[in-house]
């Protein structure tokens, strides 16, 4: 295939600064080598890659499926150092096609597997980070994967595999500090910013099972991803009686210990009747706030 690698800037260099990768400044622009050009194009015909496409002032690969993780990584290195040799003006990203699932909305494709810059920025730094996205991407039910501003989210594919999709990613070394879970659904029926510090694996449980039990609420637990990481829960689309149940559920006191350090973990239930909304607020396990 030919490629214009004048023209073959990546779409995400606001992406990879993101990152929070090295070396975000645009490389200076300079006239591309013919060997620059004809290495691009040996790259694009390699059988670890499924696609090249070139992009308004951007290029991005995609890895064919079969290609293995040390032949992703081979290419991750190949892109990036071709990139820096062809002097593109932002760079190149590398992906993983979506998962052949039928998407939930015809005229909204699902989300690649994964997406990362690989230049410009560090190459062992992106090396050390695609090494940690392929671990998330092994795991059964995961989709979407991408950091921003070092904060890590995932995508999970059904709700029936939330639970062990959440217990295996947020062991990987990506997740280990906290990442975001988000259920692939055309509405917000389930996302789970995780803060370890803050929440108990069992309360995180008790959460998606909420999502289940209640299959046409909104279920967000929401939490910065940096400073004060306090996470507050709101379940909305509740019926009044609804309300109840759940507000009588979340007090109960086995959820006491929802919060590690034992602080109180908020939630707010939001319910639309002839009054109007009206919200109830409490705690986890009804701990005190102070």
């Amino acid at each position: 295939m030919r490629i214009d690698v004048r023209r073959v800037v990546v779409v995400g260099l606001v992406y990879a600064c993101a990152l929070g990768l090295a070396g975000c400044t645009s490389p200076t622009a300079a006239a591309p080598s013919p060997s620059a050009t004809s290495n691009l194009e040996a790259l694009c015909a390699d059988t670890a890659v499924a696609l090249c496409a070139n992009i308004s002032d951007g290029i991005v690969v995609t890895v064919a499926e079969a290609a293995t993780e040390r032949e992703t990584l081979e290419l991750a290195g190949r892109l990036s150092e071709l990139a820096a040799a062809a002097s593109l003006d932002a760079g190149a990203v590398l992906e993983r096609a979506a998962v052949d699932i039928t998407p939930l909305d015809p005229e909204v494709s699902n989300p690649p597997r994964w997406r990362l810059p690989v230049y410009p920025g560090d190459s062992a730094e992106v090396e050390h980070r695609l090494r940690d996205i392929l671990t998330v991407a092994a795991v059964p039910g995961t989709l979407g994967i991408n950091v921003v501003d070092g904060w890590p989210s995932v995508t999970v594919a059904s709700l029936d595999q939330f639970d062990p999709v959440f217990d295996a990613v947020s062991a990987t070394p990506l997740f280990d500090a906290g990442g975001t879970y988000t259920l692939l659904s055309l509405d917000e029926q389930l996302r789970i910013v995780h803060v370890p510090d803050r929440t108990s694996n069992e309360a995180i449980h008790e959460i998606v099972d909420i999502a289940r039990d209640y299959p046409t609420a909104e279920v967000l637990l929401e939490a910065p991803t940096a400073g004060l990481q306090f996470p507050t829960l709101y379940v909305a689309r509740l019926t009044p009686e609804e309300v109840v149940q759940l507000d009588s559920r979340l007090r109960d006191p086995r959820l006491a210990t929802a919060d590690l350090d034992g602080y109180a973990l908020s939630y707010v239930l939001a319910s639309t009747g002839t009054d109007g909304t009206s919200y109830t607020n409490g705690t986890f396990g009804a701990v005190p706030t102070e």
